[in-house]
C-alpha cells in the first residue's frame, strides 16, 4: 500500500506577496525631504529629484500586480510644513483570484500647514479578481489634501468589457481627529456591477477629493471640466471638502480630466511630477 505524501495536500497553496512600506517626510530649510523609510517584501519606493520644493515618492509593486491572498500596506507620514506628491510607477493590476481576497491598506498622515497630493495611477480589476482596499487619511485644518483614485473594471484594451469582480473599497478621512468622510463601496458580482444604478455601460470610475479651506473656489471649475466629453459625473462641496465622482467608458478619457484638475490646483504643468505623465 502506497502512503500519501503529507506534503501533497499543500501543493495548491501558492506563494503570496506580503509588502510593507513606511515613509516619512520632513521640512528642512524650506524643502521637503525624506527622513525615514522602511520597505519590505514586494513594496518599494523611488524618490526622484524634484525640481521644486515638493518631495516626490513613486511607489512600486515589484510583484507586477496583485493576486488573491496578497497583503500590502502603505503608510505615509508628512510632517508639518511639508509638500509631497505620492504616485505609482504604473497602473496596479489585480489579477484573477483562485478564491482568496487580496488586500491593500493605505494610511496617510498629514501635519500642520502641509500639502499632499495622493495620485496613484489607475487600478485595473481583471475578470474574477477579488480585491479589498482600505484608504485612511488624517489631516489638519491648516493643511491641504488632494486624492485621485481611478478604478477600471476589466482589461478594456483586451476586450474584457464585462469583468466579473469582487471589489470592496473603504474610505475614511479625518480632520483634526474628527471623521469628516466615510464610505464603504461594494461590487460583488457582475449583476450588481453593471445595473443602471451602478456602472451601467461605463467601465471606469473616478473619485477625486480635495480638502482645503479654499475648496469652494474650485467647485464650479471642476464641474466644468467633467461636463465635456463622454464623462458622466458630479461634484459637491461642503465643510471645506470637495468630492467628485465620475464614470467613463475607459480610463483614457479620464487622463485629460485628471491633468486639467491638477493644473487648476498647481497652476503650471511643470509643477506636476513627470511620473504622472508616463
Amino acid at each position: 500500500m502506497i502512503k500519501k505524501n503529507k506534503h501533497l495536500k499543500n501543493l495548491k497553496k501558492f506563494q503570496r506577496a506580503i509588502g510593507k512600506l513606511e515613509i516619512s517626510f520632513l521640512n528642512t530649510d524650506e524643502e521637503t525631504s525624506i527622513c525615514d523609510l522602511h520597505q519590505s517584501g514586494s513594496l518599494k519606493v523611488l524618490i526622484p529629484k524634484a525640481k521644486s520644493t515638493y518631495a516626490e515618492a513613486v511607489l512600486i509593486n515589484t510583484g507586477g500586480g496583485i493576486v488573491g491572498g496578497d497583503h500590502l500596506s502603505v503608510e505615509v507620514n508628512a510632517f508639518k510644513e511639508t509638500k509631497t506628491w505620492v504616485t505609482t510607477q504604473a497602473s496596479e493590476k489585480v489579477y484573477r483570484s483562485d478564491g482568496e481576497l487580496s488586500h491593500l491598506k493605505s494610511r496617510i498622515n498629514i501635519g500642520d500647514n502641509s500639502t499632499l497630493y495622493w495620485c496613484p495611477k489607475e487600478t485595473i480589476l481583471f475578470n474574477n479578481s477579488k480585491f479589498k482596499r482600505n484608504l485612511e487619511f488624517n489631516i489638519k485644518t491648516s493643511s491641504k489634501l488632494f486624492i485621485v483614485e481611478n478604478v477600471v473594471f476589466g482589461r478594456l484594451a483586451s476586450g474584457e468589457l464585462d469583468a466579473d469582480c469582487f471589489f470592496f473599497d473603504q474610505w475614511r478621512i479625518k480632520r483634526d481627529e474628527k471623521l469628516i468622510f466615510a464610505e464603504n463601496f461594494l461590487f460583488e458580482n457582475k449583476k450588481s456591477m453593471y445595473r443602471k444604478t451602478n456602472l451601467g455601460d461605463y467601465r471606469s470610475l473616478l473619485n477625486i477629493v480635495y480638502v482645503s479651506k479654499d475648496s469652494n473656489n474650485y467647485l464650479n471649475k471642476m464641474r466644468n471640466i467633467i461636463s465635456v466629453g463622454n464623462i458622466f459625473g458630479e461634484a459637491s462641496c461642503w465643510n471645506d471638502f470637495i468630492y467628485l465622482r465620475a464614470l467613463a467608458n475607459n480610463t483614457i478619457e479620464f487622463k485629460k480630466t485628471i491633468e486639467e484638475i491638477l493644473l487648476l490646483l498647481v497652476g503650471d504643468k511643470s509643477n506636476i511630477p513627470r511620473s504622472l505623465s508616463i
